[in-house]
């Protein structure tokens, strides 16, 4: 019987050896401008860890990236061999309102998938998100902060954490969802770092090269637009107040039930809660 057993792990190995595929087993799904790609970044040079080829491939949100199949997609784990801890990092994932399959097609795939969902207080996140928008290339470019959530409502539907976190912990276990707060990663970068790493079950004591960190926030608006060669573009970051306390009161249950649940109402994002 032990000689069974082992001849059956020994195949397991072969098998992957000549060519078994990785798949993915978590998912950092946002939300956008949460630094999201940087602890991607940091998790891709973890000997334990890997993360798809492609930056945000956006498979399981994208109806058109989703049709072209599952085998397709797992082509991008080529690169992988033996790693614990395999990811897909893909901000639209977060976007439940624009892409409603997103959850199910997780679920249906990789039922035992760990979930990171990183957040931000939500109007910094906001003007974050313009920002990338008007410097992204080919891309429409509201005058404004203020033009900006009146014509692209997934700014504002971004920021709508609460509604987010609620949808996936339905179908995943809360135990297998981790929200990781933006202040707290740019505060003490290693220490959230090592918190990700024990909830994926990965070495929490190796030490990634913060400096090479890759942080899209450091880069300023002019500095984006001039990389894109859009250096006239005119734009304002200033808020019309009276918008701003309206997406504040349009936002408010979303923001405090969050806090509240985690128990975070009065130390983050006071001015909103």
């Amino acid at each position: 019987m032990i000689l069974n057993k082992f001849l059956g792990i020994s195949s397991l190995v072969k098998k992957r050896q000549r060519g078994g595929k990785a798949k993915p087993n978590f998912f950092i799904i946002g939300a956008a401008k949460a630094a999201t790609t940087s602890l991607a970044s940091l998790l891709s040079e973890h000997p334990e860890a890997a993360i798809v080829q492609r930056k945000e491939p956006h498979f399981f949100s994208e109806d058109l990236n989703y049709a072209k199949g599952y085998k397709q997609y797992l082509a991008m784990y080529s690169h992988c061999r033996n790693e614990l801890a395999i990811g897909d990092a893909s901000t639209s994932y977060s976007r439940i309102r624009q892409h409603p399959h997103t959850i199910a097609r997780i679920k249906h795939h990789v039922p035992k998938a760990k979930i990171i969902y990183m957040v931000r207080h939500p109007i910094e996140r906001m003007v974050s998100a313009y920002i990338e928008h008007i410097s992204t290339p080919g891309s429409l470019a509201p005058a404004s902060i203020n033009d900006a959530v009146l014509q692209i409502p997934a700014i504002i539907h971004s920021s709508r954490y609460w509604e987010v976190y609620q949808a996936y912990r339905g179908v995943f276990p809360e135990s297998d969802i981790k929200v990781v707060w933006f202040e707290d990663y740019v505060d003490d970068t290693f220490a959230v770092f090592q918190d990700v790493c024990r909830f994926l079950g990965i070495d929490a004591e190796w030490r990634p090269d913060l400096s090479a960190e890759n942080k899209n926030s450091k880069e300023s608006t002019l500095q984006r637009k001039n990389k894109i060669g859009r250096e006239d573009l005119k734009v304002s970051l200033e808020w019309d107040e009276t918008l701003k306390q309206r997406i504040i009161a349009e936002l408010k249950d979303d923001t405090v039930s969050l806090l509240q649940h985690f128990n975070r109402q009065g130390t983050y994002w006071s001015d909103l809660d």
